[in-house]
């Protein structure tokens, strides 16, 4: 293998990771805060350059709403090449061009042996659910058990970029639970299902130097607000401030988060309320503090 390229069971495994990450809507912030991984380390599991632990496959299986067997199946394929447990001939698909040459990917153990390859993983702009069902498939020689899996789409419609689909399965994760008002308050909105359906409304929004910009959403179902920055820089923060609240913020703290979007906790917000909120953006020592249609 020549530098640059993985195992294929590595890139076939971080495209279908990709996919349970697009369908759950969640930044790597927001998976970091949902589970034991760090940004940088889903950063890694995303783009292939690591095998991620079995616990985190499961995890975000979890989170979107997906039976784990296919994908384990897949994780199974790609632990065994990582790993150096498979020998023998090359599985049928030879290798996938494109890793990330810096990124040290463990893949580039020894070929697995034959074995029944699990179906192409699910492009990332679909939300199909796909059901797992089926066969084990044992390594000649090796014992090793790996799941040959069916897959039979549960629902289909594919996503226009707008997040519009014909399937009636939602586009954004289930929220934890509900909260409204002074229940939200402190409270994450994608967490809560907030930022979901019904979409919330942006009261103000702002630009600042470089790509930045920072709103303020509001949803009416869970009656609060928050600020919301859009590729920040490092060391930025924002704030969302509300009459008789005390300030919340979010910090953009490294490269990850300032190619992301980041949100604040939320603040309960009444109707006359909401012609006082203001949002901040705090750069380089200066705040820049704006409110609706501003």
């Amino acid at each position: 293998m020549t530098p640059g390229e993985r195992a294929v069971e590595c890139e076939r495994l971080a495209e279908a990771l990709r996919g349970l990450r697009a369908r759950t809507g969640l930044s790597l912030a927001a998976l970091a805060a949902k589970t034991p991984y760090s940004k940088s380390s889903w950063d890694r599991y995303l783009r292939g350059g690591t095998v991620p632990p079995r616990q985190a496959v499961a995890a975000l299986c979890e989170l979107a709403d997906e039976d784990p067997g296919r994908i384990l199946a897949l994780w199974e394929l790609a632990d065994t090449v990582a790993s150096g447990r498979a020998a023998g001939g090359r599985a049928a698909g030879g290798r996938a061009a494109g890793g990330d040459a810096s990124g040290g990917c463990p893949c580039a153990g020894e070929p697995s042996a034959a074995v029944a390859e699990p179906p192409p993983s699910e492009d990332a702009g679909r939300s199909s659910r796909r059901r797992a069902g089926g066969l084990l498939a044992v390594l000649a020689g090796g014992g090793l058990a790996i799941a040959a899996v069916a897959v039979t789409p549960a629902a289909t419609g594919a996503f226009s970029e707008s997040g519009a689909s014909a399937s009636p399965s939602p586009s954004a994760p289930v929220p934890v639970q509900g909260c409204h008002g002074d229940g939200c308050t402190g409270k994450d909105p994608e967490t809560y299902g907030c930022g979901a359906a019904p979409v919330p409304v942006t009261l103000g929004r702002r630009s600042f130097p470089g790509p930045t910009v920072v709103k303020i959403r509001h949803s009416t179902a869970c009656g609060a607000v928050w600020a919301r920055i859009d590729l920040g820089k490092v060391g930025d923060r924002a704030e969302i401030l509300v009459p008789h609240h005390a300030p919340w913020r979010t910090e953009v703290k490294d490269g990850y988060d300032a190619r992301d979007s980041l949100s604040t906790p939320m603040v309960a917000a009444s109707r006359s309320d909401l012609d006082h909120v203001r949002a901040c953006l705090v750069r380089e020592g200066r705040r820049h503090c704006f409110g609706p249609r501003e």
